[in-house]
């Protein structure tokens, strides 16, 4: 064929050449997925429309095995489509352990800003996308962790932590606070910068005013897991003065933002309850007094995750799990909605299955832009016209999937043991006709309050998915079926499902998973032979407690993973989660001994490997050492890997690339 067309150099032979090689191209099947393939997915991390509608801020990370980092690069490109120009190359993103851009626009459009990595830590950075000039604008000496420009261009406010009084110590006080992180303000375009507020408020969110006069901030009197269900929210004026309560009640009180009139206030809420399984709702509050006019807007128990003022004053777009848009097949979804403030009505904006990422509105409210994810992608930048509802796609950052035989991801639903409807997310081989049956890995997530969604890493779509130590599609493209499934107690089934596991952890949950496996078994879809089981988290707590339950699967992986619920009281950074589902170890000894894996290690007979960061601060090294320790005295079959400076997930890509490999080995190993 290629002599020939070298021949035929012109002519309608030549094009008919040309016309059946393209068709021999096309025609090539796609390939199958690798782990290298997974590797090589970039994912969008944040996205900023500018305030008149006309362009949009994106960066885009990449993962490099060869150097050991996720890299993110920054692009704008027109909202209308076009060639995108990739800005501030020299200076390197900030990337604490994944890419934190926190992309903004100044208030005239005509610059955009990020946080880069500085000397002593993140600063603001400021650049041109005419001509890429750049600018560091801050130098906090703790660095800054988050920023906002004033409406009138004249101030950047910022967080940072204050410096550590002294010399290191020579011990260091168990229980005692860090330095506390405080909100500072500095003149624009030179000035001193000042604080704001005093080094016993512990600041995790704030918001200016639209007169750019005074600001709304969140704080506790404290840090560490359990404080952002005790903070309050108040406003500081930007001139001096004292600051005023807002809202100052019992509970999570926190994204404090005011409308564009300025006259009320929006944040997310426990609604006055201190329980970390209550549902962070959205409020609206009279910006004006305390703890005056507040509304809350429940949506049937909604976790809300962002939350955007239309330039009305009249409703708020919001993104959530939970609630009115994420129940039954649509709990693997996170759309934007429209939540009207006068009735409460809620309406959903977009179509179709999509997880939604990154909301930013122009200022006149006409144009959306974020992050669109499908179920077989990894997301790309979306503006949608608000009034049409119309979408144009901006971005392909992934322009290999087309040459990749995906497989396909859907909803499923199994009835449980009593009665319950119980969901999952079901990852098929690609072009499987459903004639056979597969070999079925069960995929438990992490939590116990957390889930799944569409998207090719399905539970960490909302990061650099790389950090999923479990290569699903690569398992689907070695012939596996992988179920998601979505247990009480997790995501999906609100607030009342989140208590269906109350001191009965691996009790109900366990028998969700079994109910859908044997669901599967039935449907002709999964070899019952042929079945393994793997998580991270809650997930490998759910992994450990399978094996230990019943000698029906072949293999197991466990990342991050629980043994004995006794180690996660008394040596996590998040202890106090026990107490709500099993009150104190001492109150309830029976509780935790009998939902601990490790009380039963005896019974186990499947195959496990386990891997755990020696880094790990939510779930402790030692309980997985001491689920190894019992499994190999008794004889079982067990193998245990530590990843040097991993914590309760990988960061680094090469870590990365490895525990996908191990576990992708394992599970070809034990279920060929």
């Amino acid at each position: 064929m290629r002599s020939k067309g070298r021949v035929l150099e012109s002519g309608v032979t030549g094009s008919l050449l040309v016309v059946i090689a393209a068709i021999a191209v096309s025609a090539q099947a796609p390939r199958r997925v690798t782990i290298d393939d997974l590797m090589a997915l970039r994912t969008i991390n944040d996205v900023e429309i500018s305030p008149s509608g006309d362009r949009v801020a994106y960066t885009v990370s990449t993962p490099s095995v060869e150097r050991n980092a996720h890299e993110p690069a920054l692009f704008v490109m027109p909202s209308t489509g076009g060639t995108a120009k990739r800005l501030a190359e020299s200076h390197r993103i900030f990337t604490p352990a994944l890419p934190a851009p926190r992309l903004r626009w100044l208030p005239d459009g005509q610059t955009v800003s990020m946080l880069v990595a500085g000397t002593s830590g993140p600063q603001v950075l400021t650049v041109n996308p005419e001509t890429n000039a750049a600018t560091v604008v801050t130098s906090a000496p703790a660095g800054v962790s988050a920023y906002e420009w004033s409406p009138d261009g004249k101030f950047v406010a910022y967080l940072t932590r204050d410096a550590a009084p002294g010399p290191p110590p020579i011990a260091n006080r168990v229980g005692s606070n860090p330095p506390a992180t405080r909100l500072w303000i500095q003149p624009l375009p030179s000035g001193a910068p000042r604080a704001l507020t005093p080094p016993d408020q512990f600041v995790d969110s704030f918001s200016w005013s639209p007169n750019s006069s005074e600001i709304a901030y969140s704080f506790a009197p404290f840090t560490g897991f359990l404080a952002p269900y005790s903070t309050t929210i108040f406003a500081v004026p930007v001139a001096g003065g004292a600051a005023r309560a807002i809202v100052d009640r019992a509970g999570m009180n926190v994204s404090p933002q005011f409308s564009p009139d300025g006259t009320r206030l929006s944040f997310i809420t426990t609604s006055e309850r201190t329980g970390i399984i209550a549902p962070r709702g959205l409020a609206v509050a009279d910006a004006a007094a305390k703890n005056a006019q507040i509304r809350s807007y429940p949506m049937n128990s909604a976790w809300i995750a962002e939350v955007v003022w239309a330039p009305d004053n009249q409703s708020l777009l919001v993104t959530m799990n939970e609630g009115t848009f994420a129940a039954g097949a649509q709990m693997f979804e996170m759309p934007i909605v429209r939540v009207t403030l006068a009735d409460g009505k809620a309406e959903r904006l977009g179509t179709g299955a999509t997880v939604e990422y990154s909301m930013s509105l122009s200022r006149d409210g006409r144009t959306l832009a974020y992050r669109e994810v499908q179920a077989r992608t990894m997301g790309d930048v979306v503006v949608m016209d608000v009034a049409s509802r119309k979408l144009r796609r901006l971005t392909t950052v992934n322009p290999q999937l087309k040459d990749l035989a995906l497989g396909e991801l859907k909803p499923v639903s199994w009835k449980s043991f009593d009665g319950m409807e119980i969901w999952g997310l079901l990852l098929t081989p690609p072009g499987y006709a459903g004639t056979s049956r597969l070999p079925l890995l069960v995929y438990c997530h992490g939590g116990p309050i957390g889930g799944v969604t569409l998207g090719l890493f399905p539970q960490f779509m909302h990061v650099p998915g790389q950090i999923d130590p479990y290569p699903t599609e690569a398992f689907a493209s070695a012939g596996y079926a992988v179920l998601f499934p979505m247990p009480r107690g997790g995501s999906g089934y609100g607030e009342a499902g989140h208590r269906m596991i109350i001191n009965d952890w691996g009790g109900p949950d366990y028998k969700d998973i079994m109910a859908g496996v044997d669901h599967l078994i039935g449907q002709g879809i999964a070899d019952g032979d042929r079945l393994g089981v793997m998580g991270a988290s809650y997930g490998g707590y759910m992994t450990n407690w399978i094996v230990t339950q019943t000698p029906r699967f072949k293999a197991a992986a466990a990342g991050a993973s629980i043994a004995d619920l006794h180690d996660l009281y008394y040596l996590t950074d998040g202890g106090d989660l026990m107490i709500e589902y099993f009150k104190l170890p001492w109150e309830n000894p029976e509780g935790y001994a009998r939902s601990s894996p490790l009380t039963h290690v005896a019974k186990v007979t499947t195959p496990i490997l386990i891997s755990h960061g020696d880094r790990d601060p939510r779930v402790p090294l030692v309980t997985a050492q001491k689920f190894f320790r019992a499994l190999q005295v008794l004889g079982k079959t067990a193998e245990m890997d530590i990843y040097p400076r991993g914590g309760h997930v990988f960061y680094e890509p090469q870590q990365e690339k490895a525990v996908m490999t191990r576990n992708f080995d394992w599970m070809r190993k034990w279920i060929p």
